[in-house]
């Protein structure tokens, strides 16, 4: 197949968004396809890869995801390609893959109402429509059936074209805890003792994933099960404004910033919950990497990947990331469950990640691909 991948920023050691596709790109290439990149900004590009550079607005644009989006026709020629997969906003894709968040989704839960007539976020909107308009689009992918939802019940999409295919993990990077040993060494080289209770929270956006809502439930705890907990914080975002926050609720000692990091199986190993109350997301990675890991999760239904979790058996769902209360219910009963149950927790955590692979992703991809392209030639 000769594919045209569209993808604003292709840089394979950026960010997971930048990683993703690097990876498929190259799986697709080492498959024997021939792929095209098409992007705006590019970086340690491999020798065999082609890509082509799409031009910028000469002009600021108020909307670079617009611009981009019109400027990638100027140079893609489609006579050249058996199909094109966008992996960024684009409206003409055979194949389209939203792992972003719906902007019209998401705009209501975190931006106020007159945020809509910002140009930057009207473009956006508009142009979510145009690329959720079937006469534009083959096909949406999406890794979530809540997303798949949204997009056939906000555009009225056929369903039968949202196909959801799943994210894979790297199980030689995430995989449980070898034994009891491990964990006590990864927990005194961080100076957490082994009779706490480690709640670890992973984000790039503190706010956004919820560690507001996360303080304030476990400020609501009550004080014995309160002394018991840590919560573990690994990410880059800026801790100040909720170190304040901790202080007001009186739990600014249970909380450990640990900065941005590298060696994330380390912290899964040493932590007992990830707890993640993210406003909305499509799919959070870091829930399938700690259930990999035999890490159960405190998530919101806003997060695709609660999909993965069954309530009260291998982690816990709450519908929304303000719902303190019924997470902190959570929380206790976490807290209270004994060493059989824990176990029980970890290991329904690991079964319900026993489908999700990368190479079974590309197979799947590889495959609706082929579907598409003997339909273009009926």
């Amino acid at each position: 197949m000769k594919i045209a991948v569209i993808r604003r920023r292709y840089d394979p050691q950026a960010g997971g968004a930048e990683r993703y596709a690097a990876y498929v790109v190259n799986e697709l290439v080492e498959r024997g396809h021939e792929v095209t990149v098409f992007a705006e900004k590019y970086d340690n590009i491999p020798e065999l890869l082609t890509v082509v550079k799409v031009p910028r607005t000469v002009f600021p644009s108020l909307c670079k995801t617009n611009s981009f989006a019109k400027n990638v026709d100027k140079v893609l020629r489609r006579d050249d390609f058996d199909l094109v997969f966008a992996l960024s906003r684009y409206k003409g894709a055979d194949v389209y893959r939203q792992a972003e968040q719906v902007h019209a989704v998401w705009m209501p839960i975190y931006y106020p109402f007159l945020s809509r007539f910002n140009p930057r976020h009207s473009g956006i909107l508009k142009l979510e429509k145009q690329v959720f308009n079937q006469d534009n689009t083959g096909c949406v992918i999406t890794n979530s059936n809540l997303v798949r939802s949204q997009v056939v019940d906000l555009f009225g999409f056929d369903q039968d074209c949202v196909r959801v295919v799943r994210n894979g993990v790297d199980r030689n990077s995430f995989f449980p805890v070898v034994n009891d040993s491990e964990k006590a060494k990864l927990r005194a080289e961080n100076n957490i003792g082994l009779d706490k209770d480690v709640l670890l929270f992973v984000a790039g956006n503190f706010k956004i994933k919820g560690l507001y809502e996360a303080i304030d439930s476990m400020a609501a705890l009550p004080a014995e099960k309160r002394e018991k907990v840590v919560l573990l914080i690994v990410g880059g975002d800026n801790p100040a404004p909720f170190i304040k926050a901790a202080k007001r609720a009186g739990v600014s000692e249970n909380l450990i910033f640990a900065g941005k990091q590298s060696r994330m199986r380390d912290f899964y190993a040493m932590s007992d919950l990830l707890f993640y109350p993210s406003l909305y997301e499509p799919f959070a990675n870091v829930c399938l990497e700690a259930c990999t890991c035999g890490i159960p999760v405190l998530t919101t239904a806003q997060n695709g990947s609660s999909e993965l979790i069954e309530h009260g058996e291998n982690g816990f769902i709450v519908d929304r990331a303000d719902e303190i209360d019924e997470m902190t219910k959570c929380l206790s009963i976490f807290i209270e469950a004994g060493t059989e149950d824990r176990i029980e927790f970890s290991q329904k955590a690991i079964k319900a990640t026993d489908s999700y692979s990368w190479a079974g992703h590309v197979d799947t991809i590889e495959k609706l691909f082929e579907e598409i392209i003997e339909k273009k030639k009926k």
